[in-house]
């Protein structure tokens, strides 16, 4: 082979190279700029779950409502009251779910953060949405749905476990 045709093999392999390189950091760059976008979103979120407010309505969901209203109605049907508490909390957990449905967040900060009470959210509100459903030809909290079914699919332990997060489990 002559002079000439090694290097042009030569120059052809570092334009290859040069350019599987650009792409490469191209798509990271991508990738931390949407990170960046979204996490303002999901903190704000966040801080949500923390308000006294919704803690009470929380509280609600989880050990009145199904005991106050049995059999269950639809979501419309409730009280004012029960619905606020109820909307506030299923709301949120909804958004959640449109956070991962969408792409925004990865699954598993939400499950690893959320998602033992987005199954229990969703257990406690679901004979009441599926009758809201059935009455009103409605998606009532169908991102909610679909969040509880991802964590029934991948239990926030099988987060915890491969993140190998380092924290106690027995007292």
């Amino acid at each position: 082979m002559e002079l000439q045709s090694v290097t042009n093999v030569l120059a052809i392999v570092i334009s290859v190279v040069a350019l599987s390189v650009s792409a490469y950091l191209a798509a990271r760059q991508t990738r931390t700029a949407a990170a960046g976008y979204a996490l303002p979103v999901v903190l704000q979120v966040f801080d949500q779950f923390r308000t006294p407010e919704f803690f009470t309505a929380r509280q609600f969901v989880y050990h009145r409502l199904n005991k106050e209203f049995d059999p269950p109605v639809a979501l419309v049907d409730l009280p004012v009251e029960a619905q606020t508490a109820v909307r506030l909390v299923a709301g949120r957990y909804d958004d959640l779910g449109k956070l991962v449905a969408h792409g925004i967040v990865d699954e598993d900060l939400i499950i690893g953060s959320n998602g033992t009470a987005t199954r229990k959210v969703w257990a406690a509100v679901a004979p009441f949405v599926l009758l809201d459903r059935a009455e009103n030809n409605a998606t009532t909290w169908c991102y909610l749905e679909d969040l509880a079914r991802r964590v029934e699919r991948k239990p926030p332990r099988a987060v915890y476990e491969r993140l190998q997060l380092d924290y106690t489990r027995e007292p």
